[in-house]
């Protein structure tokens, strides 16, 4: 039995790929995609969202609990990918979020089949080129430089710690989900040079929600978001760095629970 506080876990398999699957909550359904290294954690930001939707939240192949898939080359291909689980799922339509690199998935999915969902929420996504930037080089830090890029308080990357980096299994996952993402995002590096020009595709409505200290993608790259969807609204958070639903989860869960359930629907 799921509880908004305590997911069931779900295994899956999409055109043959294993996905796995946390949920919990009830209400139209919500389908979040995670971040880097983010992959099979249920955080206090989905437990919020259960409380007004029923909340999918799968790990991204090669992710969490999701093992590799070798046909996965292009971003696009997890677009797809997240198309055919809707399908399988039989959801005509979702409310999608997606944070960070999630975020750029969720971005690509809206350019593609922008009819299927009742709304978007992009959290602090990478995935365009904006001029006068250029995205830290992630994969070359160690982890205290990479809590202090990432995080405006130190403190809340506790929620995504590495769950054991002293055992054989727990570098292998990390070196998995680095690889994982490493195959979509490497080169050119966490941007599609066809996403920007495509954004104007997107008819869903839109929310894009920024900490006001993100080291990662700083405010030029939310403005770019914001210039090239159309209708589109920006949320920022004075508390965060580039995670703010991981920072604060309340506010950010507020503002997600607000946009859907506005007029525009």
């Amino acid at each position: 039995m799921r509880t908004r506080a305590t997911p069931a876990e779900r295994r899956l398999a999409v055109r043959g790929t294993p996905v796995h699957m946390l949920q919990a909550g009830d209400g139209p359904p919500l389908l979040f995609l995670h971040g880097a290294g983010a992959g099979g954690r249920w955080l206090p930001f989905h437990a919020r969202l259960a409380e007004r939707f029923d909340v999918l939240a799968p790990s991204h192949p090669g992710h969490g609990g999701s093992p590799t898939a070798e046909w996965i080359e292009h971003i696009s291909d997890l677009a797809f990918h997240y198309l055919d689980l809707l399908d399988d799922l039989g959801l005509a339509r979702v409310h999608l979020v997606g944070a960070s690199f999630g975020g750029w998935i969720a971005a690509e999915m809206a350019t593609m089949a922008s009819h299927r969902l009742a709304s978007l929420t992009l959290v602090a996504p990478v995935g365009i080129k904006v001029e006068g930037w250029i995205y830290p080089f992630l994969f070359a830090m160690d982890l205290p430089q990479l809590v202090q890029t990432v995080f405006h308080d130190a403190t809340a990357a506790l929620a995504l710690a590495p769950r054991d980096l002293t055992s054989v299994d727990g570098l292998a996952e990390l070196y998995r989900e680095r690889a994982a993402l490493a195959r979509v995002a490497w080169n050119p590096y966490l941007y599609d040079p066809l996403l920007r020009r495509r954004l104007g595709r997107i008819a869903a409505p839109t929310l894009l929600c920024w900490g006001e200290h993100d080291r990662v993608a700083p405010r030029v790259c939310a403005e770019a978001w914001a210039e090239e969807i159309p209708g589109a609204a920006l949320r920022t958070f004075a508390g965060s760095g580039h995670l703010p639903h991981v920072e604060e989860p309340d506010a950010v869960a507020a503002a997600v629970i607000d946009f859907c359930a506005g007029p525009r629907r």
